[in-house]
């Protein structure tokens, strides 16, 4: 931890000697070797929301204006997302980065730098503990700075099982201005509701009326295992995901099973037509509320598709699925246990 504290310290005087005038407004993104495609840029503030995009050769070139430091967020034409650290008046460049698991570092920016820097350390384990070691070490010695907020999404909230309960008190630890980060004040209000893992956690209930104007709850699916994906239209890997279920229905051999799908949008017709379209296995519904879905938000998480897999008690007992061939046996096997019980 020493060494951790000395390199960080080492990066706060990089950084202050790379301090540049800044004689524009605009922040730009350019790349090359990239691919063939389209390379979407977007962020998550209110003045950032319309996408820019652009269509490459395998190279490419955004800008946007900016009047203060922004967090956007880049997609590469093979579906890869890389964190921006936007300042006004920066050019940054894509560079390949064989640490970073996306493959790309960004040069351009203090904050930019800072972020990709500790990101190479984290990179480099996979134990939520360690991790965690470090991103504490690392708020200590920036207690103001944004990078902290993509560090806790990517490697403490956005993660198979967090652990609500160490988020509580790793956030209490940040400084007050960070806790007033709306990211943190709205993560704060739902830790408040759902202290504790997510796993064996009762599913809140729910009433919605399907494509084939049948209404289910909880109830009706209280008999068996229930598989519930969310997922959107306009999120590119959902038709892959939910076309993975025609797989899990049929290696599921067991009765005590059923699929819903709850689309995250308010558009009926668009949800419908594309269901129907694409002849999507399963009970099929969609949430108005769309991503402010409270059903979805349970999950900590703004990733779709998402899959559960909920008990006849009503327990999440799975989360984060990717239908793969592991999930497919246990599902299999559950629902198999269920059966039995059932004819008892």
């Amino acid at each position: 931890m020493r060494k951790l504290t000395a390199y960080i310290l080492l990066l706060i005087l990089v950084i202050s000697c790379g301090n540049e005038q800044k004689e524009t407004r605009k922040y730009t993104i350019q790349g090359e070797g990239v691919g063939i495609g389209t390379v979407f840029l977007f962020g998550t503030g209110d003045e950032y929301k319309q996408l820019t995009s652009t269509k490459c050769n395998d190279k490419f070139t955004l800008s946007v204006p900016l009047e203060n430091n922004a967090i956007l967020t880049l997609v590469l034409p093979d579906e890869r997302t890389l964190t921006l650290f936007a300042e006004p008046g920066i050019t940054a460049t894509l560079q390949p980065d064989t640490i970073l698991k996306s493959g790309w570092s960004v040069k351009g920016g203090n904050e930019q730098h800072l972020h990709d820097s500790i990101s190479r350390i984290l990179d480099r384990s996979n134990l939520v503990d360690k991790q965690k070691s470090i991103i504490d070490e690392f708020t200590k010695t920036f207690p103001l700075s944004e990078v902290t907020v993509e560090l806790y999404r990517r490697y403490l909230v956005e993660i198979p099982e967090p652990d609500n309960t160490i988020l509580q008190r790793s956030i209490g630890k940040l400084s007050g201005t960070m806790q007033d980060h709306e990211y943190f004040t709205n993560l704060k209000r739902k830790l408040e509701k759902k202290p504790g893992n997510i796993q064996s956690k009762p599913l809140p209930d729910f009433n919605y009326t399907t494509f084939d104007n049948e209404t289910v709850n909880l109830k009706t699916f209280s008999k068996g295992y229930l598989l519930i994906t969310f997922w959107s239209t306009w999120s590119d890997g959902c038709l892959e995901h939910l076309k993975k279920l025609e797989n899990v229905e049929e290696r599921v051999e067991g009765e005590s099973f059923a699929i819903l799908n709850i689309a995250l949008e308010s558009d009926t017709a668009l949800v419908k037509d594309f269901v129907e379209n694409n002849n999507i296995t399963g009970y099929n519904t969609y949430d108005p509320k769309g991503m402010n879905s409270d059903k979805f938000s349970f999950f900590n998480t703004t990733s779709l598709p998402y899959s559960i897999l909920v008990t006849p008690k009503r327990y999440v007992r799975e989360y984060g699925l990717e239908l793969d061939s592991a999930d497919i046996d246990l599902i299999n096997s559950l629902v198999l246990k269920q059966d039995k019980k059932q004819k008892k």
